[in-house]
């Protein structure tokens, strides 16, 4: 595939500006950047899904196959096998075999030979085999004439993955593949995707999962791509390296102007002093002075140009965390007991669960799609009635839920009365400080919550938990859809964080950096 200043975006808004690379056979690429780069945009640009505004897309003889994000709702009746049948194209083309074969003959012979090739080319005749074992590899433990509707959100993606896996695209396009998917699936995605001959583009936030995959990096910026021919653990040591030469180009332009500035301010004292002096009588001290005066004027003005021409580059400083937070000096009862905890609801329930989790443990909450990983932290929370079973919460918990979805009911309220609602008397210049410590500033007040990205949900989150002294944080799977600033607070906040965390999460870095104390693992009954 090659791609040449290609430019697209929404009405006068352009996401791509001006986009160009060369994509070779079995390049595995990881397209990275800030939440909002044009990632995504870029993806549904080059599987057709959106218009270009110019530029060209070559990709001569070479099919896509581009994995989308969800499954409409029109499909919703369909089973797991006829929608798989359908978004593939083998189900058109099995229904048009048929009605040729019953009435073969030389006038449909050739029409017969083009479908039979595109049916041979998805190697029809063993789609059915192909397909078992894409879901057994992706853990889909379902019938396959299970309606759609009927599925989870992380089973939903292994329908779309099958899609696309299935599809025999040349080049395919995944974007977010891992979300929602649990370890095992993860990993058998990861060996499938290595062993295929094929090129690949890959947005994902799981950072293992792209170390494992890709050879190199295309990094989105302000809508055009930078190329790195590198795998992504060396992309991030070279970054690392730009950012200290970067940071020390900073501190050098900084001195340079301000050395610079001295000697301005003295040339500038010299002028005055000399303009001061008293006339002489004597010709030859007036022609002294006037030159001495002539050349400290000149070196002013070749000191003021210097000054104006100095390009001082933009840098900004990464900031460290600070929550806030004592809870050393904190008493009382924080502890959480569970016992013979029956979570779910009619056709679903967990096996009973038995949990004693002291204060300051870390939890880590296992289990695959559809165990009820997710019902048990709402049980937990009292959002869901128990089955059977009890929960006995400590008096002097403060406990922070933050799940995947971030969202609020009321669309209108704004970041900073989202974070003081449930709390009075705070310190206004505290509130301020928090959000200024989480990467938002004064002005940012006033935005809507449910306008910010993922991302900046998340930190505002984390905000409002520092502020209202949280002791126990309920995490699910919160690093879904972030992008790696943020991933990188989240890292900080499970490594660092003093009070108890209960988490669920499929990112294995995450997992690593959690540490857990212990894990439980959810089945059902």
């Amino acid at each position: 595939m090659q791609v040449s200043k290609l430019k697209a975006g929404f009405k006068c808004s352009k996401i791509l500006k001006g986009i160009s690379f060369h994509l070779a056979q079995n390049d595995k690429v990881g397209l990275v950047g800030p939440n909002g780069s044009g990632k995504s945009t870029l993806l549904k640009v080059l599987a057709g899904e959106l218009p270009i505004d110019s530029g060209i897309i070559k990709a001569e003889n070479q099919t896509i196959a581009y994995l989308k994000q969800e499954i409409p709702h029109d499909f919703d009746n369909y089973s797991i096998i006829d929608y798989i049948k359908q978004q593939t194209g083998i189900g058109e083309l099995e229904i048009k075999l048929s009605e040729l074969e019953n009435d073969l003959n030389s006038d449909n012979m050739t029409e017969y030979e083009e479908v039979l090739d595109k049916f041979l080319l998805l190697d029809g005749y063993s789609f059915e085999s192909n397909l078992q074992s894409v879901i057994n590899g992706l853990r889909l433990n379902k019938d396959l004439n299970s309606k759609i509707s009927a599925l989870s959100g992380g089973e939903k993606i292994k329908v779309l993955l099958s899609v696309m896996l299935l599809s025999n695209g040349d080049i395919l396009l995944l974007d977010e593949p891992t979300n929602n998917l649990d370890i095992e699936a993860i990993e058998w995605l990861e060996k499938y995707l290595q062993s295929l001959q094929k090129s690949i583009i890959v947005v994902s936030h799981d950072e293992t999962f792209l170390n494992n995959i890709v050879n190199k990096i295309f990094e989105m910026s302000d809508g055009k791509i930078r190329e790195y021919n590198l795998g992504y653990d060396e992309y991030l040591k070279q970054k690392a390296l730009e950012y200290e030469q970067d940071r020390l180009k900073y501190i050098n332009a900084l001195q340079e102007r301000k050395k610079l500035k001295d000697r301005l301010q003295k040339a500038k004292g010299w002028t005055n002093k000399g303009i001061s002096t008293k006339a002489h009588n004597d010709n030859d001290k007036l022609a002294n002075n006037y030159a001495k005066e002539r050349t400290r004027s000149s070196e002013v003005s070749k000191l003021t140009k210097a000054l104006e021409e100095l390009d001082i580059p933009v840098f900004q400083e990464r900031k460290k965390i600070n929550f806030f937070l004592d809870l050393d000096n904190e008493k009382g009862n924080k502890n959480i007991y569970v016992d013979n905890l029956i979570c779910g609801f009619e056709g679903f329930q967990t096996v009973p669960i038995r949990l004693n989790i002291d204060f300051r443990t870390k939890i880590s909450i296992n289990g695959s799609n559809g165990s009820g990983k997710t019902t048990f932290i709402k049980t937990l929370l009292g959002m869901i009635k128990p089955i059977s079973g009890s929960i006995v919460i400590g008096s002097d918990i403060k406990i922070c839920y933050i799940s995947q979805d971030t969202i609020v009911n009321d669309k209108n309220v704004s970041v900073y009365d989202f974070i003081i609602s449930g709390i009075d008397g705070i310190d206004q210049s505290l509130i301020f400080t928090l959000l200024n410590n989480f990467g938002f500033n004064y002005d940012d007040r006033n935005r809507k919550y449910a306008e910010l990205s993922p991302g900046e949900r998340t930190r505002v989150n984390l905000t409002k938990m520092a502020l209202h002294k949280i002791n126990v944080l309920v995490l699910d799977e919160i690093t879904n859809h972030l992008d790696k600033e943020a991933l990188d607070l989240i890292y900080e906040v499970v490594k660092t964080y003093p009070g108890t965390i209960i988490s669920i999460s499929h990112n294995r870095k995450y997992n690593e950096i959690l540490n857990a104390d212990c894990s439980l693992d959810i089945a059902t009954g």
